[in-house]
């Protein structure tokens, strides 16, 4: 049995050698309570020398010395052991230490009768729990209690009992030594994209391995990533509660990018800090590693995920949002009554940008109708980029579209195809009510299902050199096109869904200015766009009203394209029959134009036929208010 176990405890210190482990000395002075009446208190010693495994478990040598003097005897008793040992531990706080354990093995009962020495072998074991404070990593002072069994023959107890004592702890490490701090080492997932810079704080830019280089484990590990001018603020990238002594763990790191990060114009690097926060036994601290990521150009994509071509699209760029009101400020002073107010936005917009000398250049190096459909890094402009180049390839003009109106509040949605990019713009308008709007349905896109989904029309930028009208005819021909081909698969991306996972890039600030069109020009091209939809668009629509014969129908139609002279000619039919309805749209009329004394005439008279009726109601008081100015 002795040759067993020096076979353990040389394998315990050759395991210990190779490895990376804690080892841990407790020399514990104790005093031991035996149950048998012959003896009295006992006073000694424990020893142990034990490897720390998982920082759970322990696991070594058992040693003790014990010494009493029964009735009888004039010399004492010596009880020496030596066996192994197993125990638990826990460090519920940092400086707690709690712990419980088994021990067994030989020991040897020595004593002398009459100046002759006896001595035998036999088994023993105990079981001990602790209670201590950690003065430091390596220095700890417990309090330990438990009940130790001495066997002789048979198993029958010789000396048993409880003991309690009060001990040192001294630990260290063999094998690989901890050099203090905790140390980060980061892998980069893929390169940086500038465009994206907002969504690097919520979809991770690599990984990054922490490793605890402490004397002691670590709590309450916050992880943040900053590098100067190119981030907003320290992005806490993971919170790790516990992190053992020597161990690693893996995170996630994020960043919150600043448009500092826009500047880049080339393929580049950025110096960054991983900063980690702890606490070590009750003591914070902070340990910061140096870290180099690597970031693409300002304009670089790679197609695949086409919703994320959104980061482009953006209503803040002051220099776009400046020049999409002015525009819009031109139109709404001459908006039609009636006709769809989108509609004229988007062709007012679309010619003044023609007018400002924006036409469709080819990319000669990365064309759009190539690298839209491959994985190779393309070059996209911002908005403000295809200003001030007067031009760009189909999605550059399609970007620019898009960033104007949604500047002035008008929603968009984009679709690459083969070999065009189809620019929708919302209608503000309900499927139940788009044959009011439009002639040809087949071109729009809106759920045909849903009366009060929103409907969309679409601009091809292929066409944009040709103008609002041209561009609108071709991009309803893209639409059937894609809807007559059922074997083909199109992206139909609403840009503020899109923008929901891949908020909009702001790039300002270039220094290069550019003339906006007179008035008279923007009103001039928007008034012949106009005429267009009206053309093409509404006079159907008059047609289809007067194939009915309703007159309140007609007036409507004929209010949208403009034709108020005629409108009221309708209405008036209209309200001879009794129509309530033609009441209200004709002193909605009267009220545009400023005629406040018929306007109130006439919902005063819907109101005789329809006391409770809101629009009249809604309408009196806004005629009151007008009067009242």
């Amino acid at each position: 049995m002795k040759k067993k176990l020096l076979a353990v405890f040389y394998l315990f210190g050759f395991f210990g050698s190779l490895s990376a482990l804690d080892f841990s000395l407790r020399l514990t002075p104790t005093l031991m309570f035996p149950s048998h009446e012959y003896l009295d208190k006992e006073f000694g010693s424990t020893f142990q020398a034990d490897f720390n495994i998982f920082n759970l478990v322990t696991l070594g040598l058992d040693g003790a010395f014990l010494t009493v003097t029964p009735e009888g005897l004039s010399s004492g008793i010596n009880f020496a052991s030596l066996g192994a040992g197993l125990g638990l531990f826990y460090t519920p706080v940092s400086r707690l230490y709690l712990g419980a354990g088994l021990a067994g093995g030989l020991y040897t009962l020595s004593y002398e009768i009459d100046s002759t020495p006896y001595s035998f072998t036999d088994l023993y074991g105990r079981a001990y729990g602790e209670l201590g404070f950690r003065i430091n990593p390596n220095l700890t002072v417990y309090g330990n209690g438990g009940y130790v069994c001495y066997f002789i023959k048979d198993s029958q107890p010789l000396n048993k009992g409880p003991f309690a004592g009060i001990g040192l702890k001294i630990s260290f490490t063999l094998g690989k030594k901890s050099s203090g701090g905790l140390t980060a080492t980061l892998e980069q997932d893929s390169v940086i994209y500038p465009l994206f810079q907002q969504v690097y704080g919520q979809s991770p830019i690599g990984t990054i391995h922490i490793t605890n280089a402490e004397s002691a484990e670590v709590r309450n590990v916050k992880v943040y990533f900053r590098a100067g001018k190119y981030t907003s603020s320290a992005k806490e990238s993971a919170s790790i509660p516990l992190l053992q002594k020597l161990k690693t763990n893996t995170v996630s790191l994020y960043a919150d990018f600043s448009s500092e990060l826009l500047k880049f114009n080339e393929d580049g690097k950025l110096s960054g800090e991983i900063v980690m926060e702890y606490e070590i036994l009750g003591k914070k601290k902070v340990a910061v590693q140096n870290v180099t990521l690597s970031v693409s150009n300002r304009n670089a994509f790679i197609w695949g995920n086409n919703e994320a071509l959104a980061a482009f699209i953006s209503s803040n760029t002051p220099e776009i949002l400046e020049y999409a009101k002015y525009v819009s400020g031109i139109a709404r002073n001459k908006l039609y009554t009636g006709m769809n107010r989108n509609v004229q936005f988007a062709a007012a917009l679309m010619e003044s940008l023609r007018a400002t000398g924006i036409s469709y250049s080819n990319d000669t190096i990365t064309p759009y109708s190539t690298y839209h459909l491959s994985t190779e890094v393309d070059s996209v402009q911002y908005p403000l980029q295809t200003m001030n180049y007067l031009g760009g390839d189909y999605d550059d003009l399609g970007i620019l579209l898009a960033s104007c109106l949604e500047s002035v509040g008008v929603e968009t949605a984009f679709m690459p195809v083969e070999n065009d990019f189809i620019v929708f713009v919302s209608a503000n308008l309900k499927a139940k009510n788009v044959a009011n709007h439009f002639a040809d349905l087949k071109g729009l896109i809106y759920d045909e299902e849903d009366s009060s989904s929103n409907v969309y029309f679409p601009l091809s930028m292929a066409h944009f050199n040709e103008g609002f009208a041209k561009s609108r005819q071709a991009g309803e021909e893209v639409v059937k096109a894609c809807k007559e081909n059922e074997a083909a698969s199109y992206d139909f991306i609403t840009t503020h869904d899109a923008w929901t996972i891949y908020p909009s890039a702001v790039y300002t600030g270039s220094g290069v200015s550019f003339e906006k069109p007179s008035q008279a020009e923007v009103e001039r091209l928007t008034d012949l766009a106009v005429k267009d939809y009206i053309a093409t668009d509404l006079e159907p629509v008059i047609k289809n009203a007067k194939e009915s014969g309703d007159a309140n129908k007609i007036g409507m139609a004929l209010v949208r394209s403009g034709k108020y002279s005629e409108a009221k000619v309708e209405f008036y039919k209209a309200i001879a029959a009794g129509s309530v309805s033609a009441m209200n749209n004709l002193a909605n009329l009267l009220l545009m134009e400023k005629d406040y004394d018929g306007a109130t005439a006439m919902f005063k008279k819907a109101l005789q036929k329809d006391p409770e009726n809101k629009i009249a109601l809604k309408g009196l008081e806004s005629t009151k208010e007008k009067l009242e100015e």
